[in-house]
Parts: C-alpha cells; sequence; structure tokens
C-alpha cells in the first residue's frame, strides 16, 4: 500500500508552490509507485473568506506595498515574544476544527511545509488530529534570510538552502541535528541543462557568436524590465537580448513595438526557461531565491536589479560577497555593466561564472526527496 505524503503551502508569490511541485517531483522520481502526494493550500481551501483571501494581498505587498512589508519584517523579527508565540495559539476554534478534520481524513505518513506559516499551526493541529507520531518536515525556501516563523522546534527534521540559513534556524531554537543543509528545492530540469552553450543559442535563433543577456521579472514580468531591457541595448553594442515578459502582456507588447538595436528575443510566458539559462552568459534579475540557485546551476553571474527588503537581502549579501553577482538598481548602471563585463572586464565575467557554478546545488530537491523517504521509513 502506497503511504501518504502532505505538502502544506500557501500561495503568497510562486515560490512556495514551485518548490513543492520539484519536491513532489524528485520523490516520484526516486521511488516511483512507492508514495502518493497531496500538495494543498492550508490557507485558501481551508479556512473561511476573508481569511482565505490574506494570501492575495502579497503580491501588492512585494511591490506597492514595500515599505509596509520592511515594517512588519523588522518588527516580527525583533519583537518579544516572537509573533507566532501569541497569534498561532489565537487562531479561532472554526479554522482549527476544519484543519484538523482535513488532516484526519487525509491521513498522511508524512508532512512537508514549504511555507513559513504552515509550520507551528501545522505540527499544534497535526497533534490535536491525533497524529503526533506522524513526522513533520521543514522545507525552509528563503535562501538566507530566514524569518523565525520558518523555525518550529517541534519539527522532525528542517532543510535549508545554505549555510548562513542554518546558522539562522539554530538562532532562532532549532537544535543542530534537526537542520540539514540541502540547498534550494528548483525542479530536475534545471540539472539537466546542457553544457553546448552554442548549440542551445543556435535552437533559440540566436547569434551563436554573441554573448547573450538573459532579463527576467519573473512570471508575472515585475519590475523595471522594460528600462533595463533598452539601457542594455543601447549601451552594450555588443550583447544580444532574451526578455522575459512572463504574463505581463502589456510588457510584452510594448517590448515587441520596440525596433532593437541589438539582436533581440522577446518571450512571454515560458516553460523552457532551463535552455534560455543555458543559452544565456549574463542573467539580469530580481534577488528571488529560486531563481538565483537557477542560475548558479546554469553558471550564470548575476545582475540582481532589486529584492522583497527582508526575505531577499541576504540573497543580495550572499551572492555579491562571493562573487557570483552584484547588485544594481540603475538601468544605466546595468547597461554599463553588461558593457563592461563583455569589454574590458570579461576576465571578471569569466571568474564570476565559475564563482556562480561553485554555489551551484542541483541535487537539492533529490536529497530533500531522500530525507522525506528516510522519515518515513523509521517512522
Amino acid at each position: 500500500m502506497k503511504k501518504r505524503i502532505l505538502f502544506l503551502m500557501s500561495d503568497t508569490g510562486g515560490g512556495h508552490r514551485a518548490a513543492a511541485e520539484a519536491i513532489d517531483e524528485a520523490i516520484h522520481y526516486l521511488y516511483p509507485d512507492r508514495y502518493d502526494t497531496i500538495i494543498e493550500d492550508l490557507w485558501k481551501e481551508h479556512t473561511p473568506w476573508p481569511v482565505n483571501r490574506i494570501p492575495d494581498a502579497y503580491p501588492w505587498m512585494a511591490g506597492p506595498g514595500v515599505p509596509m512589508w520592511k515594517l512588519m519584517w523588522a518588527i516580527s523579527t525583533t519583537m518579544q515574544p516572537l509573533p507566532h508565540k501569541f497569534v498561532f495559539p489565537g487562531v479561532s476554534p472554526v479554522l482549527r476544527r476544519r484543519i484538523v478534520r482535513y488532516f484526519q481524513q487525509t491521513n498522511p505518513d508524512l508532512i512537508v511545509s514549504v511555507h513559513p506559516l504552515m509550520n507551528h499551526l501545522g505540527v499544534r493541529l497535526r497533534d490535536k488530529a491525533g497524529l503526533s507520531t506522524v513526522p513533520f518536515m521543514t522545507v525552509v525556501t528563503d535562501m538566507v534570510s530566514v524569518h523565525p516563523t520558518w523555525i518550529c522546534p517541534d519539527v522532525t527534521l528542517c532543510t535549508v538552502p545554505t549555510n548562513p540559513a542554518r546558522d539562522l534556524a539554530i538562532h532562532w531554537g532549532m537544535r543542530p541535528e534537526q537542520v540539514v543543509v540541502t540547498g534550494q528545492p528548483v525542479a530536475l530540469k534545471f540539472s539537466r541543462i546542457s553544457a553546448d552553450k552554442v548549440e542551445l543559442k543556435r535552437q533559440l535563433g540566436l547569434d551563436p557568436d554573441r554573448k547573450a543577456v538573459l532579463i527576467v521579472g519573473g512570471g508575472e514580468g515585475m519590475g523595471p524590465v522594460f528600462k533595463i531591457a533598452r539601457a542594455i541595448a543601447q549601451t552594450a553594442s555588443q550583447a544580444q537580448l532574451m526578455v522575459v515578459a512572463g504574463r505581463n502582456r502589456q510588457l510584452k507588447t510594448q517590448l515587441d513595438a520596440v525596433d532593437w538595436e541589438i539582436p533581440t528575443k522577446i518571450f512571454g510566458f515560458v516553460k523552457n526557461m532551463p535552455e534560455l539559462m543555458g543559452a544565456a552568459d549574463i542573467l539580469v534579475t530580481k534577488a528571488g531565491p529560486g531563481t538565483i540557485s537557477e542560475a548558479f546551476i546554469a553558471r550564470l553571474p548575476l545582475i540582481l536589479y532589486g529584492y522583497i527588503p527582508g526575505q531577499e537581502t541576504g540573497n543580495v549579501t550572499y551572492v555579491q560577497e562571493r562573487n557570483a553577482g552584484i547588485l544594481a538598481e540603475d538601468p544605466q548602471e546595468i547597461g554599463q555593466l553588461v558593457r563592461d563585463w563583455l569589454g574590458d572586464y570579461a576576465p571578471l565575467l569569466q571568474q564570476m561564472t565559475r564563482n556562480a557554478a561553485s554555489l551551484a546545488r542541483p541535487q537539492a530537491v533529490l536529497d530533500i526527496a531522500r530525507h522525506m523517504h528516510d522519515l518515513i521509513e523509521a517512522n
């Protein structure tokens, strides 16, 4: 009989679901026909209106509402007691009953949280459901700056992407033996990126003899993507561009209307990001942990054009201290950096490429899946 794994997440940004789906793929890849898996947005699917709409505010908080987000982060990481000490116990009896009932109906053999709000609450309600012997695992998806709500000493195991994240997890109360550094869970397809950059450029209709700059703004095409693309095109004449507009139709229309000064390919929402990264020589992106980890696997030096204060602040430091990229928020500065890296500072670009590759953990998601399997087998 198949064992059952329940993933707990919430759609605040795309990274949590992407992580769950990557781990889900890995567990079935390593252990075919051994497990049934469920990926559940516990917040949206099992809490009543208007509580279930709270995650919808995240895009605003990560965009126009960033000042408020920054303040909330600062308060919630310094206040005493920490917020989860009094917020989660105050969850209404109605919500508790709904989630407890769901846990009992699902009856999992392992619970895996990939969201900071699912840990303390998840462990408490697992116990109320009479499932206290079921192992509970946290997969932290923030690269460096781990918020204390991620850290619940009552979980069985916690995996983190980096050593600095492990240090923070221990600082927030985890025992050292509970915390394992695995790397960031990204889809297996990134570990299969072809090493033949020239051939990938040909397949994508690019000039195989030109260095390629890939600009992405996430699945929603957020950030100053248009301004950055124009600055590079007007400054770095030796480059060629790939610009991913994601689901942002207005941005794609705007990009398509330009008479570009250098060879340029415009994409909407794509499913072949490994091929695009494999063909690129420089990645320009915001400092999201998933994209940074994918870039490392693709041996891509980074220009980070922005970050969310709090959870992505440490990502910028991590990349810059290891000389795998740089933060540059002004489009004109980014254009000049690309020109320099492809010109007089080509040796610097080569070194950053090597540094990025040294930080890659392409097997991370498989390691996480193995830890899950071991927890179930040991229980």
